[in-house]
Order: C-alpha cells, then structure tokens, then sequence
C-alpha cells in the first residue's frame, strides 16, 4: 500500500476517533505490535464499524472470517432476492416454485428481525454465519416480544430456520447454525392449550342474522359465501364470472390449489344473484371478477395488503353495534370458522368429515385419496345443508 504521489493524509474526523490515517491510503490501528487496516480514506464512517465489528468479534472470542464466509446480512438479502424471484414467478402464472406475496412479507419481517437483533454487543447481520452458535439463539430466543402468542413465535422460528435451510441447500453456507435446545418451536400441545385457554371467535345465529339484515347486496353475498362455502377475504376477491355456475361452487382453493367444491343454498344463489344486478362497471383488467368494488376493481391486493372485504365489514360490524373488547379479533374469516364448526359438529347420517374437509379446501390425510377421482354431491351438500339448517332452522328452503 503506498501513498498515492500528490494525496495528503487526512485528520481525523473527530476528536475521539479510534484509528489514524496510515500513508497507504486507509485507517488503520496497532494492535499487538501489528498495523490492522479498516478501510479507505474516503469512508471513514465504515472504517470505524469495521474496527468495533473487530473489537466484538475479540470480545466474543471468534476467529476471523474465512474467505467465502458470508454474513447473516448478506445471506438474508441473498434471500429475500432468491424469494422474490418465487413471488414474481407466481404473478406470471407458475404454477412451482412460487410464493404467495403475503407469506413473502411475513418471512422479510421476520428475518429481518433477525439480523437486526443485538446479542452481546453486536447486531446479528454483521456477524458471519459460521460464527453464530446455541448461545446466540438462547439469547435471540429470550428477545422475542412476550406479547406474541405460540403461533407467532412459532412462525418466527420456523421462517428463520428456513432461511438457513435454504442458504445451506444453495451451498451459500457450509452448514445450518447449532440452534441449541431453547431456540425450539412451540409444541402443538403448547398451541393448543393457548387455544382453548381463549374464548372461541365465532359469530352465532342471531349475529349473523343481524349482519345480514344490515349488509347491502354485496356484503350479504360475501356472507352467504363465508358461511355456506367457508369461502374467506381473497376466495371471495378471486372469484370469476363463468366460477358461477348452478348449485354447485367448484374452486380450488386460492391459498394452496386444492380441490373445493360447495353446495349453494338457494339463499345465497339469490344472494350472489343481487349482488351481480348491482355490479360495477368493471375497470380494464377485472372484466372476469365476479364482485367488484365501487370503483370496479378487485376486493384484495395481495401485493398492497389492502382488504376491502375485511374494511367493509368492519363498517358492518360497527354499524350492528358489534364492538367492545368481546368482538376483538372476530372478523369476516370467523364465518369460515362457523361453517367449519357446525359442518364438522353433524350428527347421525349426515356426520362427514371427509366432505367438511372438501368444501374448506383442507388435506385430507388418507391413502383411499389417492385413488378417488371425485367426492359426491349428495356428501357434499349433506354437510352444507346441516349449516343451513343451523342458521336459518325449519324455514330453510329446499
């Protein structure tokens, strides 16, 4: 390193600066009788982070990063790009290899909460990946908000976790960080006690009578829809026109491609047949949707989080009187969680977990699966009229 002909070296930039300008054109320190360099002249701000990176890298005992170590901050933004590329993927209409935007904005929180945390003096991104060890996660264990319920904490580890699979499996890292025993996800008994230990978020037959006495055209078809066919905030904004056909509602579901189907009450065929009387003048590239907003657009945006499913029926819920800590965190989707709880409460010749399962979209976990082509109508609209039959009794039309 020699000093370029013509340069002076510059003063320090404070008073309290730790490194002084060596001729060789960086900032420098003695340390050990041996001249360490932390960066150019010209960035004297980095330079100094370098020097306190190095101090905490001593202070914990860890050796110097081996070349073609990466950082927690560079692995992460690695990442987040790689991840990206997966959510862009499923705009263009892949159909592998994709990631919903939504599941992409919880995994950025996250991971970025991670290599924003500090543990012993030293934020976690600066450190390298192979120099993270079990104490690190006991401690970044031990930050987690006491606020946040299991299912959170177990999503915050489970992404986390994730992200180090992914860097080790695209030989980004040598190998995942030893975790230790504390850094552990929620078991599910631990979920489920948290679970019951609150009180249920469901609505009940006089509220959603009321909902619906006070909806317009549209709101009492989204109702019908999350209550008959468990249908929730972006089922409804997806679906299409030509979806809309005769009793029977056949939509994979949005979240995961899964095979759906749903028995409509006439009730809410009558429903949704008032709601497309009223429908807006669809703006350029909606023509397809089933419901539209007032300004003819979509009901969700899964790129600007914005649910105007969830807003409305907030005014709903405000305008019933529904509000006050006790319908704290009941919402449109609780309707999908009546269905499910009626549906799966059928007794006698009508009890069908089976056909529950079809209409909500969810696994059903059984080797004859494989082997069905197809679950019949009469299972079907079994377990719909069972919730028909809850909601609206003996003056249920046939």
């Amino acid at each position: 390193m020699t000093k370029r002909k013509g340069t002076e070296k510059p003063g320090k930039p404070r008073p309290d600066f730790p490194l002084y300008s060596h001729p060789g054109g960086q900032w420098a320190k003695k340390i050990g009788g041996q001249h360490r360099f932390f960066g150019l002249w010209d960035n004297p701000d980095g330079a100094e982070q370098a020097y306190l990176d190095y101090l905490a890298r001593q202070r914990l005992g860890l050796q110097e990063p081996e070349p073609g170590d990466i950082t927690v901050d560079e692995m992460v933004d690695k990442y987040l790009d790689a991840r990206q590329k997966h959510v862009d993927r499923r705009a263009a209409g892949h159909t592998k290899n994709i990631l919903a935007p939504r599941t992409f904005r919880e995994i950025k929180r996250n991971v970025l909460w991670l290599a924003d945390a500090e543990v012993y003096g030293m934020r976690i991104g600066q450190r390298v990946v192979s120099s993270l060890r079990a104490a690190d996660f006991t401690e970044l264990y031990n930050q987690i908000p006491s606020h946040l319920g299991v299912d959170s904490v177990r999503h915050r580890i489970h992404y986390i976790n994730g992200a180090f699979n992914f860097a080790r499996k695209n030989e980004w890292i040598k190998a995942v960080p030893n975790y230790g025993t504390d850094w552990a996800a929620p078991s599910d008994t631990e979920i489920e006690a948290e679970r019951t230990s609150k009180p249920e978020k469901l609505w009940t037959r006089a509220q959603i009578k009321k909902l619906l006495a006070e909806a317009n055209p549209t709101m009492k078809a989204f109702i019908h829809l999350g209550v008959n066919a468990a249908m929730g905030n972006s089922d409804l904004a997806r679906l299409k026109l030509d979806e809309y056909d005769g009793q029977f509602l056949r939509v994979p579901r949005g979240k995961n491609g899964r095979p759906r189907k749903c028995w409509l009450w006439p009730e809410t065929r009558e429903a949704i047949d008032k709601a497309i009387k009223s429908r807006p003048e669809p703006r350029e590239g909606y023509e397809d949707l089933l419901f539209l907003t007032r300004t003819g657009g979509a009901w969700t945006d899964d790129h600007t989080c914005y649910d105007g499913v969830g807003d409305e029926f907030r005014e709903l819920k405000e305008t019933c009187g529904f509000t006050g800590a006790k319908f704290q965190g009941i919402h449109f989707y609780a309707l999908r969680h009546v269905f499910a709880d009626v549906a799966s409460n059928t007794g006698g010749t009508n009890a069908d977990d089976v056909a529950t399962k079809h209409v909500l979209g969810h696994l059903e976990k059984a080797v004859i699966r494989k082997y069905r082509t197809q679950l019949s109508d009469t299972r079907i609209k079994k377990v719909c009229q069972r919730v028909q039959k809850w909601l609206f009794g003996k003056e249920a039309k046939s």
